[in-house]
C-alpha cells in the first residue's frame, strides 16, 4: 500500500448499506493503514445530480421486498442488528458527521447514529436520537444542534454532495481510493484487494486497475 493511503467513505445514514458497509470499514481501513474519512451524501440528491431519476426502492413492492431480505442476510452474516427505521430522512444527523469529525470524534459518531437508526430502528431525523447521538459522542448538546442547523454546515454539506456529482458518486455507500471507486457494502472485499496492492495469478494485475481477462 501506497503510504498515506486514504478512504474516502460516502453515506447517508437512511442507507442499509452503508451501515452493513460502516460494519466492516474500519477494521479494513486499520488493517491496511488507511485513513478512513467520513463524508455525508444525501443519497436521493446523489440519485438526481447523476441523472437517475427512478423510483424510490420503498416505492417498489417487488424490490423492497427482495432488497429488506438481502440486507437482512448481510446483516446475519455480519452479526449485527437490523432494524427497518421509522422515517427516512437524515440530514441533520447527516451533517452531524463534519461536526463531529472536527472535534476528533467522528468514528465514534457514525457509529452511534447507524446504531440508533438500523440497529435500534430510530427515526433518524428525530430530536430525541440526534440527542442521544451527540451525547454518546461526547458532544455538547445545544453546540451540536446549533452547527447541524447552520447555514454553514449546510453550505459545506451541499459543497461535498456537488463534488460527489463531479467525481461520478451516484449513490452510497461509495467508497474511493485515489481514483477508484468501489459503490456498495458487497465490493468490500475488492477494495481491500486494491488497498493491499493484490496481483492476481492469471493477469498479473492489481485489482484496483481492472483489466478485461
Amino acid at each position: 500500500m501506497r503510504a498515506g493511503q486514504q478512504i474516502v467513505f460516502y453515506l447517508d445514514f437512511i442507507s442499509p448499506f452503508a451501515y452493513l458497509a460502516n460494519a466492516k470499514l474500519p477494521d479494513l481501513a486499520a488493517r491496511h493503514g488507511a485513513e478512513l474519512i467520513y463524508l455525508p451524501l444525501d443519497v436521493m440528491h446523489a440519485k438526481l445530480a447523476t441523472g437517475n431519476f427512478a423510483p424510490s426502492t420503498r416505492v417498489l413492492t417487488g424490490k423492497r421486498e427482495f432488497i429488506r431480505r438481502d440486507r437482512l442476510w448481510w446483516a446475519q452474516h455480519y452479526g449485527v442488528p437490523m432494524r427497518t427505521p421509522r422515517a427516512f430522512s437524515a440530514p441533520r444527523l447527516n451533517a452531524g458527521i463534519l461536526v463531529a469529525q472536527e472535534q476528533g470524534r467522528v468514528r465514534r459518531y457514525v457509529d452511534a447514529a447507524f446504531h440508533q437508526v438500523w440497529g435500534l430502528g430510530g427515526d433518524p431525523d428525530d430530536d430525541g436520537l440526534l440527542a442521544t447521538v451527540a451525547e454518546q459522542t461526547g458532544l455538547d448538546r445545544d453546540g451540536f444542534f446549533a452547527s447541524v442547523g447552520s447555514p454553514d454546515t449546510t453550505s459545506r454539506v451541499g459543497a461535498i454532495g456537488r463534488d460527489a456529482a463531479r467525481r461520478g458518486v451516484f449513490g452510497v455507500p461509495t467508497m474511493i481510493v485515489g481514483e477508484e471507486m468501489f459503490w456498495g457494502n458487497d465490493r468490500l472485499d475488492f477494495l481491500e484487494a486494491c488497498l493491499a496492492g493484490f496481483e492476481t495469478k492469471k493477469t498479473g494485475v492489481a485489482l484496483c486497475q481492472p483489466h478485461d481477462l
